[in-house]
């Protein structure tokens, strides 16, 4: 039987097992070289419980990502493709866990555990950036500013120069 409960600790589980090799990549950003163009970093994830990734872009805003000049990173693979929870493949089992992951609203805690831990490794990395940094799930309203831990909708995101 499911529960919410242990549906999270397995989620936090398969996370724990990734976050030495995120904690390395945050800190490897230190080496990077970003265009001058690059106003902002934004980390961003497709969303599927059996695939998540963590790539890096350097963007000229919010939306853009900068234009690729030779000698400068434009995007990195921060972490590869892992599984947050894996499904029983059994038919009549998936059906069950999709109506269990519906009533509970699983998504939205989901999403909200992962960023969170993306924060968690971005904040142990000890990394000291001198442009803004974002975590965003592809097709979410809002985006997770790392530094601040604090939310906010990338449509009103300024940046000073």
């Amino acid at each position: 039987m499911y529960t919410v409960e242990k549906y999270l600790n397995t989620i936090k589980l398969n996370l724990d097992r990734k976050t030495n090799e995120l904690v390395k990549a945050f800190e490897n950003l230190k080496k990077e070289c970003f265009s001058k163009d690059t106003v902002v970093l934004i980390l961003s994830t497709s969303f599927s419980l059996e695939s998540v990734n963590v790539f890096l872009s350097a963007n000229e805003d919010m939306f853009n990502p900068v234009d690729l000049t030779d000698g400068y990173v434009d995007n990195i693979e921060l972490i590869g493709e892992f599984t947050l929870y894996e499904k029983n493949v059994d038919l009549n089992e998936r059906e069950k866990f999709s109506d269990f992951y519906e009533n509970h609203d699983l998504e939205k805690r989901t999403i909200n555990t992962y960023s969170m831990w993306i924060k968690e490794c971005f904040d142990s990395a000890n990394l000291d950036l001198s442009i803004p940094i974002y975590f965003g799930v592809l097709d979410e309203e809002y985006v997770l500013n790392l530094v601040t831990g604090e939310w906010e909708d990338p449509m009103e995101i300024e940046f000073c120069f």
